[in-house]
C-alpha cells in the first residue's frame, strides 16, 4: 500500500469563490488573501502528516474559531482571514 504524500485543503466562499492550498507537512499560519467572502465548505485531503485544519477569525492565527478534520464540513457562517493545517 502506498502512502500519500501530499495533503490538499480547499475553501468554498459564499460568493462562489475558491482557495485550493497543498503541502506535504504541517503548514503552519497561512493567512488567505481572500477574505471578503464568508468560507462556507472546508475540505481536508489528508496524509500521514496531516489531518486536522483549524481556521482563525484574525490574522496570524489569532482567535481560534473552528477546528475540523478530513473530509468535507461547513465551519460557523463567518469570515476566517487565516489557516493551519497539522
Amino acid at each position: 500500500m502506498a502512502v500519500k504524500a501530499d495533503w490538499q485543503a480547499s475553501f468554498t466562499y459564499a460568493d462562489g469563490g475558491q482557495i485550493t492550498a497543498h503541502g506535504f507537512v504541517n503548514s503552519g499560519c497561512v493567512n488567505l488573501f481572500k477574505t471578503d467572502s464568508q468560507i462556507v465548505t472546508v475540505f481536508l485531503e489528508g496524509n500521514i502528516n496531516v489531518d486536522t485544519i483549524e481556521l482563525f477569525n484574525s490574522r496570524d492565527c489569532n482567535g481560534l474559531a473552528y477546528t475540523g478534520g478530513t473530509g468535507s464540513s461547513n465551519p460557523p457562517d463567518g469570515f476566517y482571514p487565516s489557516y493551519q493545517v497539522y
